[in-house]
């Protein structure tokens, strides 16, 4: 009982650290597969929108250098650009580049590097295809583009790294609810294992660890809804608060070990032993089948032999009451009820002996007429 308490208190504390675990797994798992989607989906569309106005940019600022296109095309289309850089920074809806390393540095970067060269485009003179500010525009917009390619590819760059996390988070996640579903399946069984312990323990007698009360009540209604017969022997002892009060509570305890050890031994297929509290003791005997012991005898006999208590030996008697299940009880009350009545009757006609109560079963509520007894010595 004590192995399965630690592991059932030990269970205790790790099953919630692995749900949360897992909590936190599937969060990490759903806001990677949330970036790759949105990384293809509205993030591409973005990116793929800014390389389209980045590349008729430079075009319109060529075309415009070498005489083929007005000035106000060329500055429309920086124009242009200039929204498409701002509206991917500022739009919450592709939030998510923030978590990709340097993505949104980079285009913050290059977005800048369009505003710089805003007064530059509004002195630039036709005329000259060569010029530094085409060759920096064009080399600008190959680094963005290579940075990007390589940010939103899943095939390198940070999303790789997301898909191999995704795969990861996932094989984590299986991982941890087979973790839950065993250590679920161990915790049930400790649990188990405790709980029948604990009815064991209650089942049994502390003291002197034959049958409780507890099991003696539950057997008696078994045997009564089965309609089996039984006879049932009240067991009591006598000059018991004698020794008790005289040879103190460690010698009254040493006597109640020796009689169960006694009685105990009449244990088996047709007979059962328990004590019912205090120096009372109850033996159950069986009659669904036929069998040539004699149990009363057998009871007086195990108190014929003397205990030993503090170095001295004392003798012992008990005065037995019994009833039977169903000829002359028809429940577990009246059979608790005739088996006292008769077990004080021997107490009245000297101690030291059995009774078998005689009368017939009587109604509920009634208390049972006490016909005739018989006593074995």
């Amino acid at each position: 009982m004590g192995i399965s308490r630690r592991i059932t208190s030990l269970l205790i504390y790790i099953t919630p650290l692995l749900i949360i675990s897992i909590l936190v797994a599937v969060t990490a798992l759903k806001r990677n597969s949330d970036i790759i989607a949105n990384s293809q989906n509205e993030a591409a569309w973005y990116v793929l929108q800014l390389h389209k106005e980045y590349a008729e940019f430079h075009l319109q600022l060529h075309r415009y250098a070498v005489g083929t296109s007005d000035h106000n095309d060329m500055m429309l289309q920086y124009e242009i650009l200039w929204s498409r850089f701002k509206t991917i920074l500022n739009n919450t809806h592709i939030s998510h580049l923030y978590h990709f390393d340097g993505a949104y540095h980079q285009i913050s970067k290059q977005f800048a590097y369009i505003q710089s060269i805003e007064p530059q485009l509004i002195e630039f003179e036709t005329g000259d295809p060569e010029s530094a500010i085409i060759t920096d525009v064009k080399d600008q917009y190959e680094n963005l583009v290579i940075f990007l390619s390589h940010k939103f590819r899943l095939s390198s760059g940070d999303l790789l790294k997301r898909v191999e996390a995704t795969h990861t988070m996932k094989t984590l996640v299986y991982f941890l609810l087979c973790a839950i579903v065993l250590l679920g399946g161990i915790l049930l069984w400790a649990l188990w294992r405790e709980s029948s312990a604990m009815r064991k323990l209650a089942m049994s007698d502390t003291l002197t660890g034959i049958h409780s009360r507890l099991w003696l009540n539950q057997h008696l209604k078994e045997l009564v809804n089965k309609q089996q017969p039984f006879r049932f022997y009240l067991v009591d002892l006598d000059g018991f608060k004698t020794i008790n009060d005289t040879l103190g509570h460690h010698a009254g305890d040493e006597l109640l070990k020796t009689v169960a050890a006694r009685l105990a031994v009449l244990s088996g297929e047709h007979y059962h032993v328990a004590r019912m509290g205090g120096d009372e003791f109850a033996v159950i005997e069986s009659l669904a089948v036929q069998h040539e012991i004699n149990i009363s005898q057998k009871l007086l006999n195990s108190f014929q032999q003397p205990v030993i208590l503090n170095g001295k030996s004392y003798p012992i008697s008990a005065s037995i009451g019994s009833s039977e299940y169903p000829l002359k009880a028809s429940n577990v009350s009246e059979v608790l009820q005739q088996a006292d009545f008769a077990m004080y009757e021997v107490k009245q006609q000297g101690k030291n002996g059995v009774i078998h109560y005689e009368g017939s079963a009587v109604p509920n509520g009634t208390a049972p007429t006490l016909k005739r007894f018989t006593k074995s010595l």
